[in-house]
């Protein structure tokens, strides 16, 4: 057992049917979308996770970064993905993955509509300033919007990234509270070391894996993947027996 399940005892890969699709995305460009795809991926493939990483931003920042000989090149990745790819991509990976995780353009778009039409779970990077906060919130609607026309209801998460002070940090809680978007609890910090690692194709996790920054991006992926288990849990349980 990984130190993972141990922490997530809710998790039980073997009743997990299809890949989980997480699309990270934000209509506010320079957010971290990229860093923190990278992170996740870096994180759970070195714990044995089955990724595959779909990058539908026109500045191919993942792809670059997954370009470098390091841990990320190894995953299996779709670059260029547009509105026209951005279903089969995903479907291609469902049944072989655990988690695809999709990095978007930093605009609205018709290949980040489709994505989260197509996820269980987005996560809004958000950083602690008024343009953050209000962008964050349009996206976590876009992202309602559009789970609605695909008849799904994904878990639709914040996540605050390059974070920097506490205070301002505490009020930027209190307005995404009040706007209705919930948070992870854990954070990122903004660390010289993403940057570092976005040179070498890797993660705080590979490069620095005992240092603060790694230990939040294994609190956020840990977080993520309790409630991801957990939601997939619950729709397990509300769907009817089967007729034999």
């Amino acid at each position: 057992m990984t130190s993972l399940e141990a922490d997530n005892p809710m998790i039980d890969d073997s009743s997990r049917r299809q890949a989980a699709v997480i699309t990270v995305a934000t209509i506010k460009g320079g957010s971290g979308k990229s860093t923190l795809v990278a992170g996740l991926a870096s994180y759970w493939s070195s714990i044995g996770r089955k990724i595959a990483l779909i990058d539908a931003d026109p500045n191919g920042t993942l792809t670059r970064w997954c370009e470098k000989p390091n841990s990320l090149s190894s995953l299996p990745l779709s670059s260029d993905v547009d509105e026209y790819s951005m279903v089969p991509e995903i479907n291609q990976y469902k049944a072989h993955r655990e988690f695809i995780l999709v990095d978007c353009a930093g605009f609205a778009s018709q290949s980040m509509i489709f994505a989260l039409g197509a996820s269980d779970a987005v996560l809004i990077p958000v950083m602690a300033d008024e343009a953050n906060i209000y962008e964050a919130i349009r996206t976590q609607r876009l992202a309602e919007n559009a789970a609605a026309m695909a008849g799904k209801k994904p878990l639709v998460l914040g996540v605050l990234n390059r974070v920097k002070r506490a205070l301002v940090t505490e009020h930027s809680k209190d307005q995404l509270d009040q706007l209705g978007l919930p948070l992870l609890s854990a954070t990122i910090g903004d660390r010289a070391i993403f940057q570092e690692a976005s040179f070498h194709g890797s993660s705080p996790v590979e490069l620095a894996p005992t240092s603060l920054a790694a230990m939040e991006v294994r609190a956020v992926a840990n977080e993520v993947e309790g409630i991801v288990a957990t939601d997939e849990s619950k729709r397990s349980e509300a769907e009817p027996a089967a007729d034999y």
